[in-house]
Order: structure tokens, then C-alpha cells, then sequence
């Protein structure tokens, strides 16, 4: 799935550039693109999906994949000398939650003439500076930042501020500096989560958290906070850190956590990919999910629902996180004069399944949507 979601947004802005021909020229075939990037057949049919998914191919009876109209016009629009570049910078691609927020951040600007360069920095803060320097190079309008964790990134961003340059926040926001974000509700996400453990009964508490690089973590904070209420504690023997974001990590940190004497009856992670790696160590150590220890996550990746048992997630609209950004960034190249930051919390959604609730129906419908439920601070 990631491998798929790394060509489509390769292919997306050779497209946009022209790469592959203009309006009903028609675009290549399965097989040459697995050929050409050394995929599958079935990978290369995911790839040629997705690409007509964002409306840069469309298909007829006679010809399967032909660039569409809407690159015309975006192409058209960029022969003109039209500002039409914007910068999108997250700190890893191959995250499934960054790659759907890509997608979604292509097909927004797409729909406003205007192409979405993409840079990675891999938590490096020498490649978050260098991939900025890069897009203001190309001439990117402004950019779209899911800024890195480094202690320097608040002077980085600082500086742009005050050369002018047009930036927005997205899925996470540098503290102290007055851009525009747009952001998860990672406060009320956390204490659902709490709620939900205590309404089942589960009252021995742990947390997988990302790391000691992530200096405030608002999720672990709301979490704490919904159990305080009740007067419960969280105490540090039942936290672990897993020192990154993958499956991987959550193996490891949840080893940690359960060779502690008392383990916690209900285990909260920071992210889906965590509370996955937390499942995995418990089905390699025959411990059953929920009836021994219940596990939780947060993002409701598509990972979430093909898990065994489910995941029970935290859920909200990453299409609308997407949207708002791509808007708010360009409100701000449109219209340069001086008005104060908006910062915008989108709501979660608890998504309860198997790995907290055994009475959880397996396929729940995911209320993830392209709605705005959100409040602005």
C-alpha cells in the first residue's frame, strides 16, 4: 500500500507537469508502469486507480487511462506565469497517515489550479531546512508544514515569518509561532480514549507514547486529565517510550511496558501504527485482545480495520485537514495583508472495535468524512 501511494504521488506531478502529455493524450499502460517502477501488476493497477481518484486520468471504452481536462487547464494556467506552486513538507512519507494527507492536499490544490510540490524531512532537521530552501527556489507561493521536532525548528520558522513567506501548519503546529494551522483535537482524542476504557471497566491504565523528542503530547495530556477526573493516576512504570512511530517501535515499547511488574489491564498508543506493534507482541506472546489487555489507537488508518481483532481508534476528518490548509494558505497568497492566525481543532471521533470491546461489530463503518467539524482558536 505504501510502495502504491509513493508512485501515484510521483506520477502526480509529472503529470502536472506535463510529462505524460496534454488533455486525451492517453497515459501508460499497467504494464509499463510496472515495468517501469518494478511493481506488481496488482500495485500498478492501484496506482492507475488513485490517479483517477484525484481526476488526473479518466477512462473510456476504448482507452483505460487518458490524462484528463483538469491538467489541461492546470497546465494551461502555469504557461501563463500564474503563482500556482505550493510546498507540502512532512516528516515521513512513508507513514500511511502522511501519504493519505498528501493525497488529499494534491487533490485540494489541484481543484484551485495549483500544483503541490512534496519534500520529506524524516524528523532531520538539515532536510526540513534544505526542503524549504528547495520549494522557495522552485518559486512555491507559500507552504504547507508538518514541522519536524528538532529545537531548532521555532527559530526556522521564525525567520520565514519574517521574511514574509506564506506558511501553514498542518497535523501539527510549532508553539509560539503565529501561522495558521490546522490541527487534530489531540486533547479530546485522548481523554475519549480514557472514557472509553473506564466506561468498560478497565481501571489499570498504561500509555506507548512517540518518544522524548515529542516535547508536549496533548493526547497522553487529555488522557490524563479524563482519568484525574476519576481519580486515577497514570503513573510513569505504566508508560513506555516507544522512540518513534512505526510497528516496530510499538513492539518494542510494549515489551517494555509488559515485562513491568502489575501490567496495565488497557493500553492506550500514541498512533494506530503503535497500537498495531502492541497487538503483534501480544498474539507472539499469547496474550489474548481485549480479554487480557485492551489496546487503543489513534488516527483510524485503513491498517485499523483489517487488524485481528479490529482497533479501537480515534477518527477525525484528514480531508478536511487537508482542505482548510490548502484554502488558508492560499487566502493568505491572495489576499498578503495583515490579520491574526487562525487556528483551527478538528474534532475526534471515538471508533470502538474488537481490540476494546469483543461485543464490537468487526466491520464497523468508518465515520471518517470530508466534513468540517472543527473550532477555531
Amino acid at each position: 500500500m505504501i510502495r502504491s501511494e509513493q508512485i501515484a504521488s510521483r506520477l502526480e506531478a509529472e503529470i502536472l507537469d506535463g510529462r505524460h502529455g496534454g488533455s486525451g493524450d492517453r497515459f501508460m499502460t499497467v504494464r509499463k508502469l510496472a515495468r517501469r517502477f518494478d511493481v506488481s501488476l496488482t500495485t500498478a493497477h492501484k496506482v492507475t486507480k488513485r490517479l483517477k481518484a484525484e481526476g488526473l486520468l479518466v477512462g473510456d471504452s476504448t482507452n483505460p487511462a487518458v490524462i484528463s481536462s483538469k491538467v489541461a487547464r492546470h497546465i494551461a494556467t502555469a504557461d501563463k506565469g500564474a503563482p500556482c506552486r505550493l510546498g507540502l513538507l512532512v516528516t515521513n512519507i512513508t507513514s500511511p497517515f502522511f501519504g493519505s494527507l498528501c493525497r488529499h492536499v494534491q487533490r485540494a490544490a489541484l481543484e484551485l489550479d495549483y500544483q503541490v510540490l512534496v519534500a520529506s524531512s524524516g524528523y532531520d532537521f538539515q532536510r526540513e531546512q534544505q526542503a524549504i530552501n528547495s520549494f522557495l527556489e522552485i518559486g512555491a507561493e507559500g507552504i504547507l508544514i508538518c514541522p519536524g521536532l528538532a529545537d531548532e525548528c521555532a527559530d526556522l520558522y521564525r525567520s520565514l515569518m519574517k521574511r514574509g513567506i506564506r506558511i501553514v501548519f498542518a497535523s501539527r503546529r510549532v508553539s509560539g509561532i503565529e501561522a495558521d494551522s490546522v490541527v487534530a483535537h489531540d486533547f479530546a482524542g485522548g481523554a475519549l480514549v480514557a472514557g472509553h476504557f473506564l466506561s468498560l471497566g478497565y481501571n489499570s491504565l498504561g500509555y506507548l507514547a512517540f518518544g522524548g523528542q515529542l516535547k508536549r503530547d496533548s493526547r497522553l495530556s487529555g488522557f490524563r486529565s479524563m482519568l484525574l477526573e476519576e481519580g486515577i493516576e497514570l503513573p510513569e512504570r505504566l508508560m513506555a517510550d516507544a522512540d518513534g512511530w512505526d510497528i516496530k517501535c510499538g513492539y518494542r515499547a510494549m515489551t517494555q511496558l509488559m515485562e513491568r511488574a502489575n501490567r496495565p489491564r488497557a493500553v492506550f498508543a500514541f498512533n494506530d501504527l503503535l497500537a498495531i506493534g502492541a497487538m503483534h507482541y501480544c498474539r507472539d506472546h499469547d496474550m489474548a485482545v481485549p480479554q487480557q489487555v485492551a489496546i487503543a489507537g489513534f488516527d483510524n488508518l485503513p491498517e485499523s480495520q483489517v487488524t485481528s481483532p479490529t482497533l479501537t481508534t480515534i477518527d477525525y476528518p484528514v480531508e478536511s485537514m487537508a482542505r482548510v490548509a490548502v484554502q488558508s494558505l492560499i487566502d493568505r497568497i491572495r489576499e498578503p495583508g495583515e490579520r491574526p492566525p487562525h487556528h483551527i481543532l478538528l474534532e475526534p471521533h471515538l471508533v470502538v472495535r474488537e481490540s476494546t470491546d469483543p461485543r464490537a461489530e468487526r466491520f464497523q463503518e468508518s465515520p471518517r468524512s470530508s466534513g468540517t467539524s472543527h473550532e477555531i482558536i
